[in-house]
């Protein structure tokens, strides 16, 4: 099960990212279209070409996977871990949990 970060646990990873970090945003456009983690890389969770877009990544790097409050993230982190990622970080509470916070 993938390990599940607080906004301090994820703001200190950005600060001092593991070599090859990729943040994952999971959320929709218009989601997106409010802002974004830095150097997110964003795939769609509802899109149909979800899964097979997810298999292209690399699995060898670490990942920081997010959504909008937790939900999705933690869905997408699961598919990860079961399809042979093997450092997938859930930044559980997510978009909202980063803005109230006064980061977004």
């Amino acid at each position: 099960m993938a390990e599940v970060l607080d906004v301090a646990q994820t703001a200190a990873l950005l600060d001092a990212p593991p070599a090859g970090l990729v943040v994952l945003d999971v959320r929709t456009p218009e989601e997106v279209a409010g802002g974004t983690l830095p150097g997110a890389t964003v795939i769609d969770i509802y899109e149909a070409d979800f899964a097979d877009r997810v298999l292209e990544l690399d699995r060898a790097v670490p990942y920081l996977v997010y959504c909008k409050a937790g939900g999705r993230s933690a869905k997408a982190a699961e598919f990860m871990e079961a399809n042979g990622f093997g450092d997938v970080r859930d930044f559980g509470g997510g978009w909202m949990a980063w803005a109230d916070a006064g980061k977004g």
